[in-house]
């Protein structure tokens, strides 16, 4: 009987993702973030009847509940608990090497916001946790660590680069108050802390909503670990493969559009490919998705660093 909960997420832009990927009979594509396994089992589909997917991801109920679902696509997936930091490693031990496309889908899954075990909501009580799962960074470093131990000028920076959040220095003293009193324990207590130190005029989202992002990705070092895994993407990749990322945020937009115009032999798309009206219209977490493909062509230009238009 499957235990797992069915997914809550609801994947976007997989039609453009196919679009740019074209999987076909016999590929072999990797799928950085599984999470409800909308993109895995699409690509699975579409390139029967011996097409390969290796999927990674660190969160728990997302590999248990695609485990419940791999027989019925018996050893053309394989399902593997790893950060994408360790993206050739996990390669390498699938002996899949190369793939022919690669995918990261960098949004937040549902599933882990509802969760209230990882901390990562302010609108659902739990612990100062924010790791995605127990791989999701190499050093153990919670949402805990850095609320009651890190200076008020390391926390003003953390939320002004990852949060972009104005009232930096305001949420950064109140945090820094209140713990010489109490520890901050759980993800409510945090946020109505955030709430009380920010005037609330004129603010169209909830006054904690950056700073719980810049916590998310300091914890779980998201830039760090994306610039590192598109860099090592290409040592993965067949000629004539494609990387496709799709972003939520203007900082990882920023590193997969930098790291894209480095690589040395490639088409890549001119400008980020946003989802339809229909679509935002249906799922209005797809508002701020951006898709950004590569596709590697060293035999019919190896010296081109020039971007020239995928799709």
């Amino acid at each position: 009987m499957n235990q797992e909960k069915p997914t809550q997420h609801r994947a976007v832009m997989v039609s453009e993702v196919i679009e740019a990927l074209k999987p076909r009979s016999g590929g072999r594509y990797l799928d950085a973030t599984l999470g409800g396994a909308t993109h895995s089992q699409e690509l699975l589909k579409l390139s029967a009847p011996d097409g390969r997917v290796l999927s990674l991801d660190v969160d728990l109920t997302a590999l248990g509940r695609a485990r419940e679902m791999q027989p019925a696509y018996g050893d053309r997936w394989k399902i593997v608990e790893s950060n994408f930091r360790h993206l050739k490693q996990a390669a390498q031990e699938s002996g899949w090497m190369p793939f022919d496309g690669i995918l990261f889908d960098l949004g937040l899954s549902s599933d882990e916001l509802a969760d209230p075990s990882k901390g990562l909501s302010f609108q659902i009580d739990g612990p100062l946790d924010m790791r995605l799962g127990p791989k999701a960074n190499d050093d153990g470093l919670t949402a805990y660590d850095i609320v009651n131990r890190w200076t008020e000028r390391e926390l003003i920076d953390l939320i002004r680069t990852y949060g972009e959040d104005r009232f930096a220095p305001k949420i950064a003293q109140a945090i820094v108050m209140r713990r010489r009193e109490k520890k901050f324990e759980t993800t409510l207590d945090l946020a109505e802390c955030i709430k009380d130190a920010v005037p609330l005029k004129h603010l169209k989202i909830h006054p904690a909503t950056k700073t719980f992002q810049a916590l998310r990705m300091a914890v779980n070092d998201e830039l760090a670990t994306l610039r590192l895994a598109l860099e090592t993407a290409d040592e993965i990749l067949a000629d004539g493969g494609t990387i496709v990322v799709i972003s939520f945020h203007s900082l990882e937009d920023r590193i997969v559009k930098q790291t894209f115009k480095k690589l040395v032999g490639y088409e890549i798309t001119k400008k980020p490919i946003c989802p339809t009206e229909a679509e935002v219209k249906n799922n209005s977490r797809a508002r701020s998705a951006k898709m950004r493909a590569a596709r590697k062509n060293t035999t019919k230009n190896n010296l081109c660093h020039e971007p020239t238009p995928l799709l």
